[in-house]
């Protein structure tokens, strides 16, 4: 079992990692790397909702473009908390292919790191560090409010006289009150 953060909840779930097309279970979750998914597109998606493809850092997401309508899971891997390729590909997946369904962030990232992705995207969290989930229970989140890129996924504004610097429209209504 994993634990999983999503919607400001945590659910436990089970998936089984594929490696190749003879290790595809009859039934169950199944998590598919995509260079495999995309040998055979078809054998994955007849799973429907069981089925979630696997970006390893690196790989292109538009290589999914075709099959996103028929997704409802894309897992976007983060190998060490200091490769930010994971976010790219969750950008890319959110604003220029229009993906709708869940994008699941999963391996190595601190607490730091969970508001950016949601702002990249990533709509869910694949938790394996303790002090990720306790953090997340006891209600601390580091919001940060003022970027320095803007992005798609989230309502901002100008902050000051440069272009590329944003803030929240959550912080503006929260000084507001």
């Amino acid at each position: 079992m994993t634990t999983i953060y999503a919607n400001g909840a945590f659910i436990d779930e089970s998936r089984n990692p594929i490696e190749s097309a003879d290790d595809l279970p009859v039934d169950g979750n199944v998590t598919v790397p995509l260079e495999l998914f995309l040998e055979a597109p078809e054998t994955y998606l007849q799973r429907g909702e069981n089925t979630a493809v696997l970006i390893a850092a690196g790989e292109k997401a538009e290589a999914l473009r075709p099959h996103l309508e028929r997704l409802s899971l894309v897992i976007v891997a983060f190998p060490k908390f200091t490769d930010g390729r994971g976010f790219s590909a969750a950008r890319i997946l959110r604003e220029e292919l229009g993906y709708r369904g869940d994008i699941r962030a999963a391996g190595d990232y601190i607490l730091d790191q969970v508001p950016l992705m949601r702002r990249c995207g990533i709509s869910s969290f694949e938790i394996s560090k303790p002090e990720v989930v306790k953090a997340l229970k006891d209600g601390e989140w580091p919001e940060v409010t003022r970027y320095l890129q803007p992005v798609g996924t989230v309502e901002e504004i100008p902050a000051g006289t440069r272009p590329w610097a944003r803030r929240s429209l959550r912080q503006t209504a929260q000084a507001a009150e």
